[in-house]
């Protein structure tokens, strides 16, 4: 496993000096182009702190999230999928100041689903004793504060998404109460 670690953080290094370079060469440049309705796409490079879905190096970002989780031990899987869904959801909320509604509602509708996937994996870790009880038990509250996080965000800014989007993303929060209640019974025997 130790080779697996070395090579991602080879493979990481690579990929944040890539982005950084082609960031620092090309910043705040837009590249446009017109689509066959003449609606107008843009892609951005630019530098930040952040990289968000709206960034040129984004799907670099994503292949590499996927990779990490492709790799994480079951018993780090429920703490990886809810540091993804804080990520997605603060993305989410700068894409909505930005303007970016449908893109907001991409990421957010993302979010959902690794605080979803995360409250999944604390309850399988309780049911396969993965982790200690104490851990999974702090990992298991951990998710729970977040789902508030969630759902007061989803409530605050519900309105700011069109009509079909609030009924996705009522969906997908029904489901994960679902979970989160589930989780919570585990928790509270």
């Amino acid at each position: 496993m130790q080779k697996f670690n070395f090579l991602f953080f080879v493979l990481g290094a690579s990929v944040g000096l890539l982005i950084l370079l082609i960031s620092l060469s090309s910043a705040n440049r837009e590249e446009s182009l017109s689509s066959e309705r003449g609606k107008l796409l843009t892609s951005k490079l630019y530098v930040a702190r952040e990289i968000l879905p709206d960034h040129t190096m984004y799907p670099v970002l994503m292949i590499v999230d996927r990779l990490r989780l492709e790799l994480v031990e079951p018993e780090n899987r429920s703490a990886l999928l809810l540091a993804y869904g804080k990520r997605r959801l603060f993305y989410s909320e700068k894409l909505l100041q930005k303007g970016q509604r449908e893109l907001s509602f991409i990421t957010l509708s993302k979010a959902i689903k690794y605080y979803q996937q995360a409250l999944e994996q604390s309850i399988a870790n309780f049911d396969e004793r993965l982790l200690s009880n104490r851990l999974n038990q702090e990992l298991s509250f951990m998710a729970i504060d977040e789902m508030k996080i969630l759902f007061d965000f989803v409530t605050k800014n519900r309105d700011s998404y069109a009509d079909d989007e609030r009924v996705v993303i009522d969906l997908l929060i029904e489901q994960s109460k679902f979970s989160l209640l589930d989780l919570q019974e585990i928790l509270y025997q």
